[in-house]
């Protein structure tokens, strides 16, 4: 017997040695992938494998890492992350997402005319006919809610007068860029995660209450919502998961999610009490947002506050 684990999902199989070489798919996420040969075998070169085979994978060993067997009717799907530069057109301009996942970078062709609104130092060049304009947007009400949810109350407006013109953007963290398109309905996104949007979308605050304090990400979440282009970025790369069921998040490394999921601030489920108690109070492991429903989640491969623990024992310190 063969024993392998998605690379993704981390789903556990074992499979019978007759399929030794060939290509499988993960039945919880959706992960195509090799499974290894029981002897060494000539290299194959990746353009000549089929990309549309499937073959059944049979009998899971295990739950996926972090869900316990009860929740495994639930279902998630994701893609893992490339450095694949995305493009597409909207009937508000053509984009170009490049440089992914580090270091990822937005380049906008805007029609004559054209208008985009983005925070603050966003920016990184632009053709010399774009018109910058900086001010409130929306009112006082959600202009305060976006302040609440850790942008800026300003927000920059791009025209292109006099012909099309280009503008490149980037994020203020080493990480993604994703876009979405908004068809009336409306996306939260974690703090710092919102890059920019088009005309049609209004982005605010929405309160969070007792689930903002525990969750330590913030009371206040953004809330983008309209008809219309929105870009948000992240630290790290971003991978979209489709949940259908329930899914568990670290709220540490949630960048967004569509409203049609429902989700609360828990804990990771066989905690002791006391465990509970320090997670809470002083922000220790354990912390999870539980979501249900049916809809896309975007998660980040990183999250600050891991890599600042990391750093501080680095720190330079004085010598007494």
């Amino acid at each position: 017997m063969i024993e392998i684990a998605c690379p993704s999902c981390q789903k556990r199989y074992r499979l019978d040695d007759k399929l030794a070489g060939k290509k499988g798919k993960c039945k919880e996420c959706g992960q195509m992938m090799m499974i290894p040969q029981l002897e060494a075998e000539p290299v194959i070169e990746m353009a000549e494998i089929v990309e549309d085979a499937d073959v059944p994978i049979q009998s899971p060993a295990a739950a996926p890492r972090g869900m316990s067997q009860s929740a495994s009717p639930s279902a998630a799907k994701s893609s893992a992350p490339t450095n694949a530069t995305l493009t597409g057109s909207t009937g508000n301009f053509n984009y170009e997402i490049s440089q992914r996942p580090d270091f990822s970078i937005v380049k906008l062709d805007l029609p004559s005319g054209g208008k985009v609104f983005a925070e603050p130092s966003a920016m990184v060049s632009m053709s010399p006919s774009v018109k910058l304009e900086a001010g409130f947007k929306g009112g006082f009400g959600k202009t305060l809610g976006r302040m609440l949810g850790g942008e800026s109350l300003i927000i920059n407006t791009f025209t292109a007068e006099g012909g099309p013109a280009e503008v490149l953007f980037a994020g203020g963290a080493a990480g993604d860029v994703a876009y979405h398109r908004l068809n009336g309905n409306s996306l939260y996104l974690q703090r710092g995660a919102y890059m920019l949007n088009s005309e049609g979308v209004e982005v605010t605050g929405k309160w969070q209450g007792a689930k903002g304090f525990f969750s330590g990400e913030g009371l206040v979440l953004l809330k983008a919502s309209g008809t219309g282009d929105l870009f948000f970025n992240s630290y790290g790369a971003i991978m979209p998961i489709d949940v259908t069921g329930g899914f568990i998040v670290d709220t540490g490394y949630i960048v967004a999610f569509e409203d049609t999921l429902q989700y609360r601030v828990t804990v990771l489920p066989g905690l002791r009490a006391g465990g509970k108690i320090k997670s809470f109070f002083f922000g220790g492991e354990g912390l999870v947002c539980q979501f249900s429903g049916t809809g896309r989640v975007w998660i980040q491969t990183r999250q600050v506050g891991s890599f600042l623990s990391w750093v501080h024992a680095f720190r330079p310190t004085k010598s007494k």
